[in-house]
């Protein structure tokens, strides 16, 4: 069982000229597995479906500049698309550790290690331009095999499976191109297959991780040979504290207070809605806390910008903005700085006129 969705990813283009002209484009097609589909199934119906779960804390990463080092000699001269080399030049900030060759890869360390990019720009460039049919595609199964023996074979301790983890396939993502030029008198270009990616998240207890840690994807050529991949993967290790669970129905009346959108708001459409330990990655998260209970929700509004137009073709005139909220689902939350941070004033608490 699998959704599948069509979404446009960003692409560069030399010439504005060039893309007004035509419209011929990169998509994304993209398919959730059955454990990401049956994972939202029980959070729409039941939340965390639990009362209570235990806490869990982070271990540190060994540092940015020490990781590179490692994955450094780890993937030298390997063979196939995913290798290291000495022909690079190193930019270290403050922030992340970069590795550039001219040979084409490039290969990323952020914070303290747990958070790595990288990308082989020359064997991606040089592949079969012609594409494959979207037909002939890697499947499902084919991709979550390809991607556990990478994993396996290439990042083993990098990306640890702790006791009561689990490693779970999350959704499969394929880069097309292809597409026709505005004039509607003009051909259009076949669809075809660039590379393929798959998508694996963690689960402790049964409970998955949700928010953009403890995810890894490994990016694919046509033939096989992989060509990137990304984690950001920090070891957990139990606290020892159990933190209670709210209903369901309490988790999202709390989540008003952690959205740009109002509860019921018209033209709110919700794409994602997932419940468990929440994880907002090494981009975001607060070193200092503790992974807790909460929800992801990924919603999109849409707003009517050109009523004519709207009326004429309802593809067109409106406008769309999309949000990723977290809501916390623990009766007590745990402090948390981004949490914080994303939470939106509560008018009850506002003091009247007068008071003191």
């Amino acid at each position: 069982m699998s959704r599948q969705t069509t979404t446009h990813t960003k692409r560069f283009v030399r010439s504005l000229l060039s893309a007004l002209l035509c419209s011929a484009s990169t998509l994304a097609l993209s398919a959730d597995f059955a454990e990401r589909v049956a994972s939202e199934q029980r959070s729409a119906e039941a939340g965390l479906g639990r009362d209570g779960l235990h806490l869990l804390s982070r271990k540190a990463g060994p540092g940015a500049e020490k990781m590179a080092a490692v994955l450094l000699e780890r993937l030298r001269a390997l063979p196939g698309g995913v290798h290291t080399s000495d022909r690079f030049k190193r930019e270290v900030t403050d922030k992340h550790t970069s590795l550039v060759s001219d040979d084409g890869w490039v290969l990323q360390v952020y914070g303290d290690g747990t958070r790595v990019r990288y990308r082989n720009y020359g064997d991606q460039e040089s592949a079969d331009k012609q594409g494959l049919p979207l037909d002939e595609r890697f499947s499902q199964k084919e991709l979550e095999a390809m991607g556990r023996d990478f994993v396996a074979g290439y990042l083993q301790d990098l990306v640890s499976i702790g006791p009561n983890e689990a490693l779970i396939p999350f959704f499969t993502e394929f880069e097309i191109t292809g597409g026709g030029p505005a004039d509607k008198s003009e051909r259009m270009l076949p669809e075809r297959v660039q590379s393929s990616t798959v998508v694996f998240s963690r689960t402790v207890d049964g409970l998955p991780v949700v928010g953009p840690g403890s995810k890894v994807a490994v990016t694919f050529a046509n033939d096989g040979d992989p060509i990137g991949f990304d984690y950001d993967w920090a070891p957990y290790a139990e606290t020892g504290e159990v933190q209670r669970i709210l209903p369901l129905g309490e988790i999202r009346r709390r989540g008003a207070r952690f959205s740009p959108f109002e509860a019921g708001e018209r033209g709110v459409h919700e794409l994602h809605f997932e419940c468990g330990y929440v994880d907002f990655g090494a981009r975001k998260r607060d070193p200092a806390a503790l992974i807790q209970g909460g929800c992801m929700r990924h919603a999109v509004k849409k707003w009517i910008v050109d009523t004519k137009e709207h009326a004429r073709d309802a593809r067109s005139g409106h406008a769309l903005k999309a949000t990723l909220d977290f809501f916390p689902a623990g009766e007590k939350m745990r402090p948390d700085a981004t949490w914080m941070q994303a939470m939106r004033p509560d008018p009850s608490a506002e003091k009247a006129p007068g008071s003191l």
